[in-house]
C-alpha cells in the first residue's frame, strides 16, 4: 500500500507534483500552503500556463476578456497626458483613450528582434525601453487635463508642447512628430510617399 504524501499531521509538505520539500515563501506561496495546495513555484508556473493555454481556446473566455477591457478602458474619460522620466517631461499627447495610450507607451511585449531586423519601431520610446536606453522604473504617467472635445483637446495638447518648448528650448523628447524631417526619419526609417 503506497503511502499519502501531505497527510495532516505529516512534516515537511512536499510539492504534489515533484515531491520537492515545500519552503513557503522561498519556494511556494504562501497562500496557497495555508490553503492546503501545495504546489512549488515551478510546478504551479507549468499549471498555469496549460490553463491559460486551455482557456484562451474558449471562445465564451475571450469574449469575456474582451469586454472586460474595453468597459476598462471606458472608465477613463479623454485627456491630455504626459509622461515624465524620473522628473524630466519626456511626452505630451491627447487620447480619447488615455489609459490604453500608457499601456502601448509603456509596453514591453513588442517583438524586439523583429523590429531590429526590418529597422522600425512603433515609437521611439518603446525602442528605448527595448534597448534598455530608459528604464521602465523611472518612468511616470499623469493625466494633465479631462478634455472630451477633440478640438479643444488637440488645442491644450499643442498649448502645453509649445510652453514646455519656450521654457525649455525644444519639444520633449519624444514628440518627435514635431521637430523637423530628419530627426524623424531617423526614429521612424524613410516612409512611403
Amino acid at each position: 500500500m503506497s503511502v499519502k504524501i501531505n497527510q495532516r499531521g505529516s512534516w515537511p509538505k512536499l510539492c504534489c507534483d515533484c515531491e520537492v520539500v515545500l519552503n513557503p515563501g522561498v519556494n511556494c506561496y504562501l497562500s496557497m500552503y495555508k490553503n492546503g495546495s501545495y504546489k512549488c513555484h515551478a510546478c504551479k508556473k507549468k499549471q498555469s500556463k496549460i490553463e491559460h493555454e486551455v482557456k484562451w481556446q474558449l471562445p465564451w473566455f475571450r469574449d469575456k476578456k474582451a469586454d472586460y477591457l474595453r468597459e476598462y478602458h471606458k472608465i477613463e474619460p479623454a485627456a491630455v497626458y504626459a509622461i515624465y522620466y524620473k522628473e524630466d517631461i519626456v511626452y505630451i499627447g491627447e487620447s480619447t483613450k488615455p489609459m490604453q495610450r500608457r499601456t502601448a507607451h509603456f509596453s514591453k511585449h513588442i517583438k524586439r528582434q523583429q523590429l531590429l531586423d526590418k529597422g522600425q519601431w512603433q515609437q521611439p520610446m518603446q525602442k528605448d525601453l527595448a534597448l534598455g536606453i530608459l528604464d521602465r522604473n523611472y518612468l511616470s504617467f499623469e493625466i494633465l487635463e479631462y478634455i472630451q472635445d477633440t478640438s479643444e483637446r488637440k488645442a491644450k495638447e499643442k498649448h502645453l508642447l509649445d510652453q514646455h518648448k519656450a521654457a525649455f528650448g525644444s519639444y520633449p523628447r519624444y514628440n518627435t512628430r514635431l521637430t523637423d524631417k530628419v530627426e524623424n526619419r531617423k526614429f521612424y526609417g524613410k516612409r512611403k510617399a
